[in-house]
């Protein structure tokens, strides 16, 4: 009896020690990511009061803008199911309009079960999934032909692999379009796998219920999404993998399509109202968001407004690791963007899985915001607002500056003659006024940039184009008081190597002014977010190598001219190298070619050297040399997160084939340029201005280059490098066009001079 009231007193004791220590409570292992399509959606729909549950989201997680249109290249029209494929491969990827939708593996399809065709067409056996996408052969086939190396299904491919599994719920259907009815699921297409199944959920006409007020006669049955909501969750938690869940809200997407058929003020209410429905289904789901899920918020589909592109798409993540503040991701090193290629990419971080080498997007986290969710919200507004105002105009300003840029040349080429024969009366004035309308062009590439200096987010095209107006006439004067004062070689090289230093200070500084640019690249189009793009390079390297010759030519026998010669071009070229290509600095990896190629041949015929095959092999050495040092330093210190990195990382999983692939791609972008760019004619009218200006001299260019030989020097190099660049580049003709440019017009400008004297000694 003792013994037993010792051993309860023992139990005792030991259950009070035990309830005294405080649980820990275990972050689970495994996580599951739930992600809400919300397509044709904004800020202001989020913040508007209509949307309660999602803006009380958006205050305590992380939100951000998304870049939507990577594949548009690819489309004459960017789809939500386009999108969604695209996030489902982690790349770019193409699609065919022509292609099945996604159906329940037990419907009916063609007088037989949708699993069955499917298996008819793939060749693959349905097993226990409740999805096929059918339409995946002409996808497979579509992105086969543009030789794009992305996996549609990586996403759910890599889930599954690691014992996961994913789910699909909602309708968009609705419409019709060429004579048959219009079936959108993109949810199942982001969460397929790569034989184009999804394990569990519903698509069909289930998810939708009819109602006479809405678009085409039919809504999203929110009740039925919350039970089939619930069913996924207690199948999922069967398992032990990781688990997807893509909800599709489909009233978005039908509102958005059937507003060409309404009165405004009734499609203006079919979108208030699908933005509601969108609120109910983002409830119910945080309210029964699994213990360490993250919630997603996307858009996969942007508004086009009526001038001008589309714009980012708003997106929320709530959860673990996104307590406030905005996305950050390496894709783009922004404030607050992410693009719609680091979907995959986060979504495997979060479940805790490697990204495959296919995936190009990376995985995102959190910016210190400060602000608390209005403030973070309209600077969100404001960097969609200059991306959409810069890009609304790019085309325009790119286009008149070609137009002037040609013009100049072709007229001038036709009197160059007359206008130095009289030179001293009207063809001194017309000289002025041509030497002043291409100092003016040359005034514009910095113009674009350090108008940003002034207004960091203009926020419509008119105020854009009045700051790009405003700042380059102030450039222009003050390099028009340096012509007058010190002449046009002076004032050629103080154009040349400023747009050179303040493009390049710029860069040291992370790039604040050229989150979007006029000369640069566009967050829009997506083909770069951070770094110098090619046209800002190839702007640095034909500015760079102007400035340099001409400062030169205007010291002739200074001591100081003669340290230029021997060194200018060195350092300058170690500089810009340096500044361009590193990964992390400009990150343009292709600058390494080009730009030891342009200021190597200049800096050994400045110094009086000849090419040889010894040169020749130095300045490949030199080339490998950078390349094999910032492929260690992208591989090993930032994740290999450039495109160099990325393409080692693919020739380490796929072999030297990889690499094939990506000289191929390479090969026809630069084809697609060549006849799409604008570019393409201002490099036939240089060319052709230089042609006709050696094949019928009027004096004027034999007499420039005698009188300016360190400059006649940089258009060879430059001519050089150009040929170099086309080929490493897939930016093709722009680059060259753009590094002859500076070249080409600093000529033009001092043919236009009083006629120069040849010094004695051109050395």
């Amino acid at each position: 009896m003792r013994l037993t009231g010792r051993v309860f007193i023992a139990v005792l004791l030991a259950t009070l020690l035990v309830s005294s220590v405080p649980a820990v409570a275990a972050e689970p292992d495994v996580r599951t990511v739930v992600m809400v399509l919300a397509p044709y959606l904004t800020w202001d729909d989020i913040t508007s009061g209509e949307m309660p549950r999602t803006a009380a989201m958006a205050d305590s997680g992380a939100v951000g803008n998304m870049n939507i249109r990577s594949s548009a290249r690819y489309a004459s029209e960017l789809t939500p199911t386009h999108i969604a494929l695209t996030m489902s491969a982690g790349a770019p990827a193409a699609f065919d309009s022509g292609a099945a939708a996604p159906f329940g593996a037990s419907a009916t399809y063609a007088s037989a079960t949708a699993g069955e065709v499917f298996r008819r067409s793939m060749g693959v056996p349905v097993g226990s999934a409740q999805i096929v996408y059918l339409g995946l052969p002409r996808i497979l086939r579509a992105n086969d032909n543009r030789t794009l190396e992305g996996i549609p299904g990586a996403l759910g491919q890599t889930i599954e692999d690691a014992g996961g599994s994913t789910a699909a719920l909602g309708n968009a259907d609705g419409g019709v379009r060429a004579g048959e009815p219009i079936r959108s699921r993109p949810a199942a297409v982001l969460a397929m796998n790569a034989d184009g199944l999804v394990r569990r959920g519903d698509i069909s006409l289930n998810m939708i219920e009819s109602d006479v007020e809405a678009p085409y006669g039919i809504r999203t049955d929110v009740e039925q999404m919350r039970t089939t909501y619930g069913q996924v969750l207690r199948q999922m938690a069967i398992g032990a993998g990781p688990g997807l869940i893509v909800i599709d809200t489909g009233d978005g997407e039908r509102a958005y399509r059937y507003a060409s058929d309404a009165a405004p003020q009734v499609a203006e209410r079919h979108r208030l109202e699908a933005a509601q429905t969108v609120d109910e289904i983002v409830g119910f789901v945080l309210d029964d968001l699994p213990p360490g899920a993250v919630l997603m918020f996307v858009s996969n589909g942007q508004v086009r407004p009526a001038s001008g592109p589309s714009g980012f798409g708003p997106v929320i993540l709530s959860g673990p690791g996104f307590d406030g503040g905005v996305v950050s991701s390496s894709s783009t090193q922004r404030w607050g963007l992410m693009t719609d290629l680091d979907v995959a990419a986060s979504v495997l971080t979060i479940l805790g899985l490697d990204r495959p080498v296919s995936v190009r997007g990376n995985a995102v986290g959190t910016m210190d915001g400060d602000e608390g969710l209005a403030g973070r919200v309209e600077r969100l507004r404001d960097m969609d607002a200059t991306a959409v105002a810069v890009d609304t105009v790019r085309l325009s300003v790119q286009t008149g500056y070609i137009a002037v840029t040609v013009i100049a040349l072709i007229a001038c080429a036709l009197l160059l003659g007359r206008i130095r024969r009289a030179q001293a009366t009207w063809g001194g004035r017309l000289g002025t006024v041509f030497r002043h309308v291409i100092m003016f062009l040359l005034s514009m590439p910095v113009s674009a940039t350090l108008m940003f200096l002034l207004v960091p987010y203009p926020g419509s095209p008119e105020m854009v184009t009045l700051l790009f107006a405003a700042v380059t006439i102030v450039v222009w004067a003050a390099l028009s008081l340096i012509e007058r004062r010190w002449g046009s070689a002076i004032s050629l090289a103080v154009v040349g190597l400023g747009t050179a230093t303040i493009l390049l200070v710029e860069q040291l500084f992370g790039a604040p002014l050229s989150f979007s640019g006029l000369f640069s690249y566009s967050p829009l189009l997506g083909a770069r977010y951070y770094g110098i793009g090619n046209e800002g390079a190839s702007i640095v390297v034909g500015a760079a190598l102007a400035g340099v010759a001409l400062l030169a030519d205007a010291g002739r026998d200074a001591q100081w001219a003669g340290r230029l010669r021997a060194w200018g071009p060195a350092l300058a070229g170690l500089a810009i190298v340096v500044i361009t290509a590193a990964p992390f600095l400009g990150a343009n990896i292709g600058v390494i070619a080009w730009g030891t190629a342009a200021f190597g041949i200049m800096w050994l015929y400045l110094t009086g050297r000849r090419m040889t095959p010894g040169w020749f092999l130095l300045g490949v050495a030199i080339v490998a040399a950078f390349v094999a040092a910032f492929s260690l330093y992208d591989l090993a210190g930032s994740g290999a997160q450039t495109h160099l990195g990325r393409a080692w990382q693919s020739a380490d999983s796929g072999g030297l084939i990889e690499l094939w692939r990506i000289v191929v791609r390479k090969a026809e972008t630069n084809w697609r340029v060549l006849r799409a760019t604008n570019w393409s004619i201002l490099m036939i009218a240089i060319l052709g201005f230089l042609a006709y200006m050696r094949w019928r001299p009027h004096g004027a260019f034999a007499e420039t280059l005698d009188a300016y030989p360190a400059f006649a020097v940089a258009m060879s190099a430059a001519l050089w490098g150009s040929l170099v660049g086309y080929f490493t580049e897939d930016s093709g003709i722009v680059i060259p066009a753009l590094v002859m440019l500076y070249i080409t017009a600093s000529l033009l400008c001092l043919m236009l001079s009083s006629p120069p004297v040849a010094p004695e000694d051109s050395r």
